[in-house]
């Protein structure tokens, strides 16, 4: 709406709360001419008489009444407009397309998206479950906001890490080696394996690894959760590589966790498409995840 417009429709409804000229060109500090000419200037423009002149006092025709109740309308959400703007501003409200892959969701965004709802109870948060791969093809899209995503998540994303985890070897208990403190990943290169699927971040990880260690990988199985990697391996058949965070979820007996004795880091962050406007309700997001949050409370 121009300037003219929204003083068009302010006089207007001046003239029509007041039924007077007079007193509406008082209200509205301008002269009786400005407002008379202004009135029938916004009536011309629409091609009817919004006032019947003819009474003692001026009174609303139909046509009149049916744009006063549009002009209330409108001038009433201009007001409040600056309050909207503050209360989006100051992420109030707002919504979120949220990419989670399923293991990164399970053990780190469940308790974090609880606090984040106790502090910001309006900003909807639409989370889509899927591969790290799928999901980064979906920002890069504008389908996401904000995703959750192994890094390095590609040139074309901006990224911000907000955990390291360490990768660890999950065996059998009766694995000959599942008493050891310590083991080396290419002790392991007879093993079947069991791995997430190649949609997963994690299974690129895990095959590079295997690959730097001088082996390749026999994978038997893959899934896209990581519980039935565990009941895999628990049945004796196979070994997997997972984060060490996954023991303190694990509720499957016959698994055991050992350390790599060459680290194999897992860097999670949040990525944003470069170049693409961010939402100031994604903004403090972010925020909230990076400078506030502790995964370790």
């Amino acid at each position: 709406m121009s300037d003219m417009e929204f003083r068009e429709m302010q006089y207007f409804t001046a003239v029509a709360k007041e039924k007077s000229f007079t007193r509406a060109a008082e209200r509205l500090h301008v002269t009786q001419p400005t407002l008379s000419k202004t009135i029938r200037h916004l009536e011309e423009k629409l091609g009817v008489e919004l006032f019947d002149r003819q009474k003692r006092q001026i009174e609303l025709t139909d046509v009149g009444e049916a744009l006063l109740f549009e002009s209330e309308l409108l001038l009433r959400q201009l007001e409040d407009l600056p309050n909207h703007v503050f209360d989006i501003t100051q992420s109030k409200r707002g919504q979120i397309r949220l990419g989670l892959p399923p293991l990164i969701g399970s053990l780190f965004f469940t308790k974090f998206l609880n606090t984040f709802h106790s502090f910001y109870p309006d900003i909807q948060v639409i989370i889509t479950e899927a591969g790290g791969h799928t999901l980064g093809d979906a920002l890069d899209n504008g389908e996401l906001d904000v995703i959750a995503t192994v890094l390095p998540a590609g040139s074309a994303f901006t990224e911000i890490p907000f955990i390291t985890e360490e990768l660890y070897a999950y065996l059998p208990v009766t694995h000959p080696l599942a008493a050891r403190k310590q083991i080396r990943l290419e002790e392991l290169a007879k093993d079947a394996f069991v791995l997430f699927t190649e949609e997963f971040s994690l299974h690129h990880v895990v095959r590079e690894a295997c690959e730097q260690a001088g082996f390749h990988p026999q994978i038997i199985e893959e899934s896209g959760q990581w519980d039935f990697l565990c009941l895999s391996v628990a049945q004796g058949n196979a070994v997997t590589i997972l984060p060490r965070t996954i023991m303190q979820k694990m509720n499957v007996h016959g698994v055991r966790a050992i350390p790599l004795k060459r680290r194999i880091p897992w860097q999670l962050g949040i990525a944003t498409a470069k170049g693409r406007y961010m939402s100031f309700a994604s903004r403090e997001f972010i925020r909230f995840l990076t400078e506030e949050y502790s995964f370790d409370a």
